[in-house]
């Protein structure tokens, strides 16, 4: 793959140097809140401080194990960045987990309010990274709306001569049967991936679920299909015109490790994952102490397990002209 010098050194920074990355998620928003907010006996929309404490506890503990770590702006970055090893690559989220939904359910992102790739880069990160919400049946204005804000925010990236991560998830409409739905994100999975697979959109790195549903996995006790089954769906990601990384997508530790291995045999660079890393952990919360020593044991040890994996992957370097350009000898 050919990329800038600029982007050469973000790929380095955020990954081991070779193109593997294993990396950490805790931009999340609404799934902590409402963790704090229910351990608390709290409102959602009224724990911040404890999310961001949260958040930082999480970097602290965890950060060290990773390639590089991707943190939102307003809840993770203040905990998280004087605790961040300075070796550890900083990607930013650039999505509002506030998106419009039309009257029949359709989803549109937008980035959130106040917040840009300008302000991301000035901040420090050496990735962006965006999800968008996608359904190839959704009405043309919704999928337009989508695909446009994709395109504009890889403009941005390029601009900015940042890494543009790039996320894209399906989702269930209300009234859509839930077994329905389920068995279609297979197929789907690939449809979405592959509605996004234009150079023109400027993505350096794609962030994708395993194609399927967890339940349908014959390894996970289900009757559908089987991990080498997913692995040959998940070598047409690697079709696409930018490496792709894993995210764990709900999955539990093992289920996780596991998958990432046919990810990688299918060509997959490493990981993106957050839940699958941290969530059982939190379990003690709020607890800090347990919490804490629950990450520092069961987080660390999913993180070895995965990175184990990952340095099976043969080297990668993407090609850059590191030639001074347009400078007078």
């Amino acid at each position: 793959m050919k990329t800038t010098p600029a982007k050469a050194r973000a790929f380095a920074r955020i990954g081991d140097g070779a193109m593997r990355f294993g990396t950490l998620a805790i931009d999340q928003r609404p799934p902590l809140m409402h963790l704090v907010a229910h351990a608390l006996g709290r409102d959602p929309e009224q724990v911040g401080p404890e999310v961001t404490e949260l958040k930082g506890l999480l970097a602290e503990t965890l950060g060290r194990a990773v390639t590089g770590i991707l943190i939102d702006p307003h809840y993770a970055f203040p905990a998280a960045m004087p605790t961040l090893p300075r070796e550890t690559g900083l990607m930013l989220t650039l999505e509002h987990h506030r998106f419009e939904t039309t009257p029949e359910g359709w989803r549109k992102s937008a980035v959130i309010p106040g917040w840009s790739v300008e302000q991301a880069v000035r901040m420090g990160a050496d990735g962006l990274k965006l999800l968008a919400w996608h359904r190839p049946d959704a009405p043309p204005e919704v999928v337009e709306h989508q695909l446009n804000l994709v395109r504009e925010v890889g403009e941005q990236c390029k601009k900015a001569d940042r890494l543009f991560i790039f996320e894209v998830l399906p989702y269930p409409i209300p009234g859509e049967d839930a077994a329905t739905y389920k068995a279609r994100l297979r197929e789907m999975s690939l449809e979405i991936a592959a509605a996004f697979a234009d150079p023109g959109f400027h993505v350096d790195l794609y962030k994708l679920a395993f194609p399927g549903a967890a339940e349908h996995v014959k390894e996970f006790g289900g009757s559908g299909y089987t991990l080498a089954d997913l692995e040959a769906d998940m070598r047409e990601y690697t079709r696409l015109p930018a490496p792709w990384l894993l995210l764990s997508g709900g999955l539990g530790a093992d289920q996780f490790v596991q998958m990432l291995e046919a990810a990688l045999a299918a060509g997959a660079r490493g990981y993106l994952a957050g839940r699958a890393v941290w969530q059982h952990p939190l379990r003690f919360y709020p607890d800090r102490n347990r919490v804490r020593e629950a990450l520092l044991e069961e987080g660390l040890g999913t993180l070895d397990r995965l990175n184990e994996l990952l340095r099976t992957l043969k080297p990668m370097y993407p090609e850059a002209d590191w030639q001074l350009a347009g400078v007078a000898g």
